[in-house]
């Protein structure tokens, strides 16, 4: 029996077009869940913001380190620190309790007098 060329086509089209839904119906549902788990960890990396830039760690680092000047006058306000001790964060106006890790402090954090 002969088929015309373009009835294999049709035929051959027909046969893929099954095996795809055979699969999909069979792992449609685990390779959607997977797709959709790495869309929104993609999300939460893509909205979390960027890692301090070297010229902000410096003028951190040197509010920090700003040089008494000893003429008697008005003490400045003390810069806010923030450490990191057992999973907890703790600002504090002075040095970093032992034990801590010194991090970063954001230049848009306020500080309220008590």
């Amino acid at each position: 029996m002969y088929l015309r060329p373009a009835y294999r086509r049709l035929i051959w089209l027909a046969l893929v077009a099954a095996c795809a839904a055979v699969l999909f119906a069979w792992r449609g549902p685990a390779l959607m869940g997977d797709a959709e788990q790495a869309a929104s960890g993609l999300w939460r990396k893509a909205s979390s913001p960027p890692p301090p830039s070297a010229e902000e760690v410096q003028r951190s680092q040197a509010r920090r380190a700003a040089p008494d000047g000893g003429s008697g006058q008005a003490r400045p306000a003390a810069v806010p620190r923030k450490c990191q001790l057992n999973g907890q964060t703790i600002y504090t106006d002075g040095p970093c309790p032992a034990g801590s890790q010194e991090q970063i402090v954001p230049e848009n954090l306020s500080v309220i007098p008590r």
